[in-house]
């Protein structure tokens, strides 16, 4: 049996992004989209690391004047999707984020927990390929989790731990969590932990990263915790609407 939760099948990921958590922060992006959509004609939508399509099905199928594109590695998780998206505006491919391509430049580009599967040497050109896709006016937006600072691989095991130790202690006495949610859960700390598939990093780090691309941060918005459980409170899950900088 393999260790790794983007290695199973795909119903199980599925089913981690429908809890109540998820679906809080998905819906903050899903209305940033709405806001920027109003009183367009058309709006498209480029969206990296799309997984199984679960924003795509429970969300941007609302919105009428779009048409997406859905990009993930993973094969399994595309034709999961194709399966559960049968609506002709919406397109999924199987491909590499670093590598993808397109003579298209988007209205809106969506990096919904994929920034930290990016290994950190290649985290820039990740977001060099976003800038190049994007329409100068278009809109970045970004969720992810952040984590504590750590400089070494013990630092990385202790951060990443406490990070999902504290998300799984909120989850279970905030919502009902089924088997595969939690297994999913505890999958995700150990990967994090171990910096495998799952590359998350501090917030410093990540600012950094936004300004050496050419990017500009136009509003944050932190989802989780509301409390202070962590003494750094630039630690959770936050939400970023990013325009290429103007000069």
């Amino acid at each position: 049996m393999s260790l790794n939760l983007y290695e199973m099948n795909p119903e199980i990921y599925d089913d981690y992004i429908s809890t109540q958590i998820e679906k809080k922060n998905f819906k903050e992006v899903f209305w940033l989209i709405k806001k920027i959509c109003k009183n367009k004609k058309n709006i498209n939508i480029l969206d990296f690391c799309c997984g199984t399509g679960t924003f795509a099905r429970l969300w941007l199928t609302k919105i009428k004047n779009i048409r997406y594109e859905g990009v993930d590695i993973n094969d399994e998780f595309i034709n999961f999707a194709k399966r559960k998206v049968k609506d002709s505006r919406f397109r999924f491919i199987t491909h590499d984020a670093l590598s993808f391509h397109s003579k298209e430049k988007f209205d809106i580009i969506l990096a919904t927990s994929a920034y930290h599967h990016i290994i950190d040497k290649k985290k820039r050109n990740f977001l060099q390929n976003i800038y190049n896709h994007l329409q100068d006016d278009g809109f970045l937006i970004i969720y992810e989790k952040i984590l504590d600072k750590f400089s070494n691989k013990i630092e990385a095991i202790d951060v990443g731990t406490k990070f999902y130790l504290e998300r799984i202690k909120y989850m279970v006495k905030t919502e009902k969590i089924n088997k595969n949610q939690m297994f999913a859960l505890f999958n995700e700390q150990y990967l994090t932990s171990i910096r495998q598939e799952e590359y998350k990093i501090d917030y410093e780090y990540f600012a950094s990263d936004i300004k050496a691309t050419g990017f500009a941060m136009k509003k944050v918005i932190k989802m989780w915790p509301k409390s202070n459980i962590f003494k750094n409170k630039k630690v959770g899950d936050f939400i970023f609407l990013l325009k290429k900088y103007q000069k």
